[in-house]
């Protein structure tokens, strides 16, 4: 008769569901997922404005095994649409919000931002005027841009506004490597 090992119970790391706006962001945090090597679960179906409760619960129903698993969700968005930002903070979901634009937490990994830098224009023209960045497409990220983005993630935190009330450019980013910086040291 064949004895069977009992296995000890490994603790499962939480799931970490980030509903994204668009590729850009869908790039951004599969590279993070890469590099923390955690359980991140990129759902990018490029929701934009469709964004709303019914639609982050049906995502989470969809990745949840057993009533126990314990899903953080949350919603990376640019904050340019006031009527999809105040959506989004009606939400049982964590809101990751860049204003004008995700390409302004980018340009905090290399610069310190000022007020100045709201419009989505100028704000690609700024990042872009640095050597790593002059090819930037948005929707990818070579791989000299991951890099940047990986040495100077928590560097960017001290770079930038992160209150989301304001209308001058700003990102709560940090709270989302904030949790990652957390979750890796479990």
């Amino acid at each position: 008769m064949k004895k069977e090992k009992s296995r000890a119970s490994r603790k499962m790391k939480q799931v970490i569901l980030v509903l994204c706006e668009g590729e850009t962001e869908e790039c951004y945090v599969d590279m993070l997922r890469q590099k923390y090597r955690l359980p991140i679960k990129v759902i990018s179906k490029i929701v934009g404005q469709k964004i709303n409760q019914r639609l982050i619960d049906r995502h989470k129903k969809e990745l949840r095994i057993n009533a126990a698993d314990k899903i953080q969700c949350y919603l990376m968005y640019d904050a340019d649409v006031k009527k999809v930002v105040d959506t989004i903070k009606r939400c049982d979901a964590t809101s990751l919000l860049s204003n004008p634009c995700i390409e302004i937490w980018f340009l905090a990994h290399i610069e310190k931002i000022n007020s100045q830098t709201t419009d989505v224009n100028k704000c690609l023209q700024k990042l872009q005027m640095h050597q790593e960045w002059n090819s930037y497409i948005k929707g990818s990220l070579s791989l000299v841009q991951q890099e940047v983005l990986w040495k100077n993630r928590n560097l960017a935190k001290d770079n930038i506004v992160t209150s989301t009330e304001s209308e001058k450019a700003f990102s709560n980013l940090s709270v989302f490597i904030d949790e990652l910086n957390k979750q890796q040291d479990l």
